[in-house]
C-alpha cells in the first residue's frame, strides 16, 4: 500500500512540474526561434508538438500509477 501512495505522490509532483514547464515553455519568446538541422527546419510548430508529447507522457504516467497492483 505504501509503494502505491509513494508512486502516486511522485507522479503527481512530476505532473505539476510538467504543467508548469509546458506553460512556461509555450509562453517563452524563444519558442518562435527556428533551428535548422541540415535541410530539416525545427520551428515553433515542432516545439509545440514536443511539449504536447511531454505533457501527454506525464499525464499517462500519473494515470498509470492508479493501476499499479500492490505486491503481496
Amino acid at each position: 500500500m505504501r509503494t502505491r501512495k509513494t508512486l502516486r505522490l511522485i507522479s503527481l509532483v512530476m505532473l505539476i512540474i510538467a504543467v508548469i514547464f509546458v506553460f512556461c515553455a509555450l509562453s517563452a519568446p524563444t519558442l518562435e526561434k527556428t533551428i535548422y538541422i541540415g535541410d530539416f527546419v525545427f520551428g515553433a510548430e515542432q516545439w509545440r508538438f514536443c511539449y504536447k508529447i511531454y505533457a501527454f507522457v506525464m499525464v499517462t504516467l500519473f494515470v498509470t500509477s492508479f493501476f499499479i497492483k500492490e505486491k503481496k
